[in-house]
């Protein structure tokens, strides 16, 4: 399809980073921004607009010499496209069309972004759900996913010769369950899309140190290169002449040729991406983003010494410029606190239990928000929770679930500024200030709920050893109320407490850097922790 069949580009990738809100926007990951929009005919497409930034793009210039070459990089745009016509008859003959690909239609240059993007086809679905008190079908779906297509599809491509695609479909690599979504129609009659083919950083951190020796290692030693959506085309071509008469009988005559074609254009554009020199790409990335005119880029494609010395000069003052924007940034932020407002509101937190009650139900009246923004809660479900919000039974440890919550920046700006201070001033010394960052959050919580005993104990209440002894742990602490919640309540009258188990659990994957995130395995791992913990609550 050529660029004028299709809607002209509304956003920029700069312009997407504050745009994260709109409606049009479908996801962001570490390869670029995805916007829905719509073709010439007015159909749903998806616009991917290639970019990188932060930890990503560092990464990308040390192993690739540039950012992003999708980003940049004419014949890398055009293998991913030619990618994806390739795999969508394959992919569907691997796997009968229960598992397809999101077609790429075409590619073409945004010149307010100054970075090429892919138009695809729009694809409607969900990721997994996650389990919730009302819901564990995330478990199954789960299975389903990685047990009947994510491992058949890795095996399938390592056959093929897809050796850097093996990233995009999860050996090792846990964010690429967000590749993939469920299509609208009954789990029984479902499919499922690979929606993500193009990788964001190159294939060497699999969560799993082992995948690393097993296979990319070596294959990285193979390609000679570390991998970064590779293709070895003489194995695709014999993986094909092998299957010849079957994916003509499937496809047609026609289409299998035009297959065949759309190999020979992917070696050749893959060769060209691939054999690039490593300072060509950054003198193409520069001149490609406005940095340097097509006269010095000339000039530095014959003097790559010149080209590295320049990089080194202008090295000191990136750094500056990047210093002074984050403190530029903090002094904003710092100008913009209301620091008035929050006096008062410290000290209403430390004199109304009334006002510690209403900032826990806001809290986690938020947190049921977001859940049911994601779709994991229906509707109907986050009436129910939020009507158990303001039931008696709940709501002192709910109240002391939100104190826990709101003294966590207090301790953080304790453990992670007034210790440092200290030890750089010599008041306390090296294993006096591990501690104190260590147990900060653990100490503060132990003390609260301490005293929250001893109260209980005097008004012959229940007493909160659960989370006496839950918040004494690391980083798990936090779901200490949550959990008291779980094993003083039963039946119906838990559910918030459950709610509260769950989401807390999954905002550790949620959280985690780089492997973690939204739609991950890491998330859906963390997530099903809380079955393990509910099976043995009792009300105590």
């Amino acid at each position: 399809m050529r660029r004028s069949d299709l809607a002209q580009p509304t956003e920029s990738a700069s312009e997407s980073r504050g745009l994260r809100g709109r409606a049009d926007l479908l996801g962001a990951g570490r390869s670029g921004v995805v916007f829905k929009d719509r073709d010439i005919a007015g159909r749903l497409t998806a616009r991917k607009v290639f970019d990188s930034e932060g930890l990503t793009k560092l990464i990308q210039y040390i192993f690739l010499g540039a950012p992003n070459p999708y980003c940049w990089n004419r014949d890398a745009i055009e293998s991913a496209l030619l990618r994806r016509r390739i795999l969508a008859p394959l992919v569907r003959y691997w796997f009968h069309g229960r598992v397809r690909v999101a077609r790429g239609f075409a590619q073409d240059w945004n010149p307010r972004a100054r970075a090429f993007q892919l138009h695809t086809e729009f694809v409607l679905g969900r990721a997994p759900r996650l389990n919730q008190p009302f819901c564990r079908q995330g478990t199954e779906q789960i299975r389903e996913l990685v047990e009947t297509v994510m491992r058949p599809l890795q095996a399938r491509l390592f056959e093929a010769g897809f050796d850097g695609l093996v990233w995009q479909a999860g050996l090792g690599n846990p964010v690429a369950l967000a590749n993939f979504l469920m299509e609208a129609g009954g789990d029984s009659e479902s499919r499922w899309a690979w929606i993500d083919l193009e990788s964001g950083v190159p294939a060497l951190f699999p969560a799993n140190p082992l995948e690393l020796l097993r296979f990319y290692l070596p294959a990285a030693w193979r390609h000679r290169r570390v991998l970064f959506d590779d293709v070895e085309i003489s194995r695709l071509r014999a993986y094909l002449a092998g299957r010849c008469a079957e994916l003509e009988r499937l496809l047609g005559a026609a289409r299998f040729e035009r297959l065949l074609c759309d190999v020979d254009a992917l070696e050749r554009h893959q060769r060209a991406w691939k054999s690039q020199p490593r300072y060509l790409r950054a003198v193409e990335y520069s001149r490609k983003k406005g940095r340097i005119d097509e006269r010095q880029a000339e000039w530095y494609a014959a003097r790559p010494v010149r080209w590295y010395a320049r990089e080194a000069a202008l090295l000191p003052s990136k750094l500056a410029r990047l210093s002074a924007r984050g403190l530029s940034r903090f002094g904003r932020w710092l100008a913009g606190v209301d620091y008035p407002g929050i006096g008062r509101g410290i000290a209403r937190f430390l004199s109304s239990q009334k006002y510690r009650r209403r900032l826990a139900q806001d809290l986690v009246g938020r947190r049921i928000d977001a859940w049911t923004r994601r779709r994991n809660l229906e509707p109907g479900e986050s009436k129910l929770l939020r009507a158990q919000l303001t039931r008696k039974e709940s709501c002192a440890y709910l109240t002391d679930f939100g104190v826990h919550m709101a003294i966590k920046p207090f301790i953080k700006s304790i453990e992670w500024l007034l210790f440092p201070a200290l030890f750089a001033s010599g008041l306390i010394s090296e294993s006096t200030l591990a501690i104190a960052v260590a147990s900060g959050g653990c100490l503060a919580r132990t003390l609260y709920t301490l005293g929250r005993l001893i109260q209980a104990s005097l008004r012959g209440r229940r007493r909160p050893w659960i989370a006496l002894l839950v918040g004494a742990i690391p980083v798990a602490g936090n779901l200490a109320y949550p959990l008291q919640l779980v094993y003083s309540g039963s039946g119906q009258n838990d559910l918030l407490a459950r709610f509260m188990l769950y989401d807390g659990a999954t905002a550790f994957g949620r959280k985690l850097p780089i492997w973690g995130g939204p739609d991950t395995l890491t998330e859906h791992y963390f997530n099903r922790l809380p079955e393990r913990i509910l099976r043995f609550s009792r009300p105590v």
